[in-house]
């Protein structure tokens, strides 16, 4: 068995900020977990919701899969990372605050590979990823980013059509995707107005409808309507619509979203689990070649507007996410 883990913080002038984390015990399992960056900014004893939610599912997890041995029960998994950020929330003083506005809670992605006698359990919460053998992928994404994503890289366009600066484009796409296009925030001016907000909504209506056509439009417009602030959370732990999805908040996870994949242990010759900081798979199962793959988009598409659209982008020194790796071969 050979193990590689690499993990990368998007700033990189301040490493600790890194929300990802990952977990390595052989013979147990291996995973990566994504820390959610907090919608509202807050810090808690200085500390980064994200990096609170992602250390507490790391230890929670650990922890399970130390006392389960073979039986890997993902609803069970699922609770004890659940009661973990519940413990944090409680440290913090902010459990009833958490439980009534999910803008507020902490969150977390999983991506957990688990030994169980003779087969190999990948257990997906959220949309960190998994590949098999090198060839096989797994994403458990709705895609709901790529429609709040379509109101940056309109902005983008149409800033860009007016004459605005990269710096520009760069502020007016963040103010978008972050308050959604539903009436025009004070952050769009002066490059956006009445009309120019209009057209906008229009072409990203229209981007969302064609990418999604089995979305209803209704949820398409609370997307659009309230962007990452108010629209998002619309979605979060409940099945009520195509682009919902799961994620680890220290509350109840909408277990039909969780995804569950068996394999025989004789039959896996990789693992790659990998957090949503990378946008293109390595060739080969090898860090050097995750690398690789992170240099060309970043080559290719650094802002994240065109081959890789994404609610945020490489602006100088600061990446557009955390991104981690863990790669077991056979």
């Amino acid at each position: 068995m050979h193990i590689e883990a690499f993990s990368e913080g998007k700033n990189l002038d301040d490493p600790e900020a890194n929300e990802d984390q990952f977990l390595v015990l052989p013979g147990r399992g291996y995973a990566v977990i994504d820390g959610v960056t907090d919608r509202t900014g807050h810090r808690y004893d200085g500390k980064l919701a994200g990096r609170i939610s992602s250390r507490a599912v790391q230890k929670a997890v650990s922890a399970f899969l130390l006392a389960a041995g073979e039986a890997v029960d993902p609803v069970r998994l699922a609770e004890a990372a659940a009661a973990a950020i519940r413990a944090a929330y409680e440290r913090h003083d902010v459990l009833e605050i958490a439980r009534a506005d999910p803008a507020r809670r902490f969150g977390a992605t999983l991506a957990l590979a688990a030994h169980c006698g003779d087969r190999l359990r990948f257990v997906l919460i959220g949309d960190s990823g998994l590949r098999l053998n090198g060839e096989e992928v797994w994403i458990n994404d709705t895609g709901l980013d790529l429609v709040t994503s379509s109101l940056r890289q309109e902005a983008y366009r149409l800033v860009g059509e007016a004459g605005g600066t990269p710096d520009d484009k760069r502020r007016i796409g963040r103010a978008c995707v972050w308050h959604g296009a539903a009436r025009l925030h004070p952050d769009l001016k002066p490059w956006i107005d009445e009309a120019a907000l209009r057209t906008l909504y229009a072409r990203a209506l229209e981007r969302s409808r064609a990418r999604f056509p089995m979305a209803p439009e209704a949820d398409i417009r609370l997307l659009l309507d309230g962007g990452v602030m108010t629209g998002q959370t619309r979605f979060q732990n409940n099945t009520d619509s195509p682009l919902s999805y799961a994620v680890l908040d220290g509350f109840d996870v909408a277990h039909p979203l969780v995804r569950i994949v068996d394999r025989p242990l004789a039959s896996i010759r990789s693992i790659e689990l990998f957090t949503d900081g990378y946008f293109k798979p390595g060739v080969t199962p090898d860090i050097a070649a995750w690398e690789a793959a992170f240099d060309e988009v970043e080559r290719l598409d650094p802002e994240k507007i065109d081959r890789y659209p994404s609610v945020k982008g490489t602006i100088g020194r600061i990446r557009a996410d955390d991104r981690t790796v863990v790669i077991v071969r056979f």
